[in-house]
């Protein structure tokens, strides 16, 4: 029975593992569409109260994202606030209970690069900019690395220097 166990541990794990990886792309794609409309936001935000198979600080990370979004398409002021706060403070929990994790520390680079002046939520550009260059190179997931350099390359917040890493290491 016990080797009856093992054996089914050992046949599905490989199912389990690229599920993961699919549950995660998954979340990028609807991440990167959302941004485009209402429907597409909500899509997103609705995906996020179901998903597992991801770390959960990226599930953290990314509803945070989906709040933020939705906040975009809000009509009410005090509601567009609301869920933008929110969603910066998801996403920043998530960050503090996983640090070093470069794709959290790329979106929030990318929320903060992209928020009105207004919001007062540009502090940790260079922060998470540096982390991102230094663990770029360390990343074995192409999709995210893709993702990370086609972003960072055009960026207006990074130097031509930084440009450059996101160039030679692909």
């Amino acid at each position: 029975m016990k080797k009856l166990a093992k054996l089914l541990i050992l046949i599905s794990l490989p199912l389990l593992v690229k599920s993961a990886g699919g549950d995660i792309i998954k979340i990028r794609d609807l991440y990167y569409k959302a941004s485009a409309n209402k429907k597409d936001a909500e899509t997103f935000s609705e995906e996020m109260k179901t998903v597992s198979g991801i770390a959960k600080s990226l599930i953290s990370g990314y509803t945070g994202m989906s709040l933020m979004i939705k906040a975009n398409f809000a009509f009410n002021p005090y509601y567009k606030l609301n869920y933008f706060i929110k969603g910066k403070d998801l996403l920043d929990n998530a960050i503090k209970v996983d640090p070093t994790n470069v794709e959290l520390r790329f979106l929030r680079f990318c929320v903060q690069t992209n928020a009105p002046a207004f919001l007062g939520y540009s502090g940790k550009i260079t922060e998470d900019k540096k982390i991102i260059v230094l663990g770029y190179h360390q990343l074995e997931d192409k999709d995210l690395k893709t993702r990370i350099s086609e972003y960072m390359e055009q960026s207006k917040s990074c130097s031509k220097e930084e440009k450059v890493v996101f160039l030679m290491k692909k």
